[in-house]
């Protein structure tokens, strides 16, 4: 039994139309509400775990296709549009299998590049840096020497500083989507 007879609809069925049909299904299997025996319990569990399963498939878009990928090979080998490639309780993730899993080959851990070509210019990258250790600089030594001139360097370098820190990302976006829009 395949997912979709789980939860009694077709394999054409929206995601709301699964979606409601897994709800009310869950509002009457539920353990909870057939407590009466422990049989019954333990049957209403074991339908309550495959209504899980298949909501777990059919409810995620990337699963499901995988699910109605592998559910269409399996009919067309099989040669019967009724048979099914899963019982209820399987997971989707184990009957699936890549086309080609041999591994990517245009990746190199030696290239670090930064994907984007846009840099940011050298000053930009240094300022900030440079500015909040010569602000801290300035203002230790003007608060030590009570030079008030230099302690107002010293605030101005670390204001200038965070500025900087915030108008240098900006920057390498800006950069990056008109490296993005050129042809």
């Amino acid at each position: 039994m395949g997912y979709y007879e789980v939860l009694g609809v077709s394999p054409d069925a929206s995601v709301a139309e699964i979606r409601r049909q897994y709800l009310a299904l869950a509002r009457t299997a539920h353990p909870d509400l057939h407590s009466t025996s422990e049989a019954v319990w333990a049957a209403s569990g074991a339908e309550m775990r495959d209504i899980n399963a298949a909501w777990a498939v059919l409810g995620d878009a990337d699963k499901r296709s995988a699910y109605d990928r592998c559910r269409m090979q399996a009919e067309r080998d099989r040669g019967s549009p009724h048979e099914r490639p899963f019982r209820a309780t399987e997971a989707a993730h184990e009957a699936f299998h890549p086309f080609d899993d041999a591994p990517y080959q245009g990746f190199s851990e030696s290239n670090d590049r930064p994907i984007t070509m846009s840099r940011l210019p050298g000053w930009l990258v240094m300022a900030p840096p440079t500015l909040l250790i010569g602000g801290l600089g300035g203002l230790t030594v003007g608060s030590f020497t009570n030079i008030v001139a230099l302690v107002d360097v010293g605030l101005f370098s670390m204001l200038a500083a965070g500025v900087l820190f915030l108008v240098a990302p900006l920057v390498a976006l800006a950069r990056s989507r008109n490296g993005d829009r050129s042809p």
